[in-house]
């Protein structure tokens, strides 16, 4: 073997000492037998497996982490108190209502009700027969409208017997024809509505009628009441025309009511009677017969 550190020997260069080997020479070792072997590689679908494993292991904690945190807000949501008003102020929209002792349970007005306080009509004056309470343009019978509704009402409960219904003081419609916005009562038996305007100061006015199929009870007997000339409801238009030859008789459209006819006088043209009927050809009929509406009528 050469010398190691003759001029030719390059000390950086690992092959330098293989060069001068003769034939009977051993190769010396390339690495140190005394060294630990390095481990072998991983293979890569081993340690592709391994860090998909991680993957799903840190997805199902973070999932049960929020899922945790989004449980606390819930329970935190719940157990949230409302204080409740103030006793002494009654909510927006809400009704009071007044107890007068412990033992009495406290009432509360109907939503249209105009807060008046009004006594019962009673009969009063001489009853009337159902033949003699003839529809008019201003009565009903000898009853007149524009007059005091507790003796007129107070005539016709006389004659009538006691009303079937009886709204007391409300706010109008306008539904009956008194003005809306206005107080009106609304009595009736069967058929036979009465309309009373009630004032400012409590006074009630018997404003007007309305008789009409539509309000049913025609086992009441002011199912049978009529006009002065005999108009009655069920009537044909070919019997209201022939009834009221030589008057004018319209007939339109009600945005309310469909089909309507209206009486009025030939001489001055004023309304006298009006209603709906159920068309304005000869075979339609006469469903219901009103007075002039009450509304501005006796102010």
């Amino acid at each position: 073997m050469s010398d190691r550190y003759d001029d030719d020997f390059d000390p950086f260069d690992p092959y330098e000492d293989l060069m001068d080997l003769t034939g009977g020479e051993s190769v010396p070792a390339l690495e140190d037998p005394a060294a630990p072997q390095a481990p072998p590689p991983r293979s890569p679908l081993l340690t592709g497996l391994i860090v998909g494993l991680l993957l799903v292991v840190l997805s199902i904690a973070a999932f049960q982490l929020i899922g945790s945190d989004d449980e606390g807000d819930n329970t935190a949501a719940s157990s949230t108190t409302t204080e409740a008003p103030d006793s002494s102020e009654p909510a927006a929209g809400s009704t009071t209502s007044t107890t007068e002792d412990p033992g009495d349970s406290s009432t509360t007005a109907p939503p249209d009700s105009a807060g008046v306080d009004l006594p019962d009509f009673v009969a009063s004056g001489s009853p009337v027969a159902i033949a003699d309470l003839t529809l008019a343009v201003d009565s009903i019978g000898p009853i007149q409208l524009g007059t005091s509704a507790p003796r007129s009402v107070g005539r016709l409960i006389a004659s009538l017997g006691p009303p079937d219904e009886d709204s007391g003081a409300v706010i109008s419609s306008g539904a009956f024809g008194s003005c809306e916005g206005d107080t009106e009562r609304i009595v009736q038996w069967g058929p036979l509505v009465v309309v009373v305007i009630v004032d400012e100061d409590r006074t009630q006015t018997l404003g007007g009628y309305r008789l009409d199929i539509t309000f049913g009870g025609f086992d009441s007997p002011t199912a049978d009441l009529q006009t002065l000339s005999g108009l009655q409801l069920g009537a044909s238009i070919a019997q209201l025309e022939r009834i009221y030859d030589g008057f004018d008789i319209e007939y339109l459209a009600h945005p309310e009511l469909d089909n309507i006819f209206e009486l009025r006088s030939s001489n001055s043209g004023n309304l006298l009677l009006w209603g709906p009927i159920s068309s304005a050809d000869d075979s339609g009929f006469i469903e219901g017969i009103y007075s002039p509406d009450a509304c501005g009528r006796f102010s």
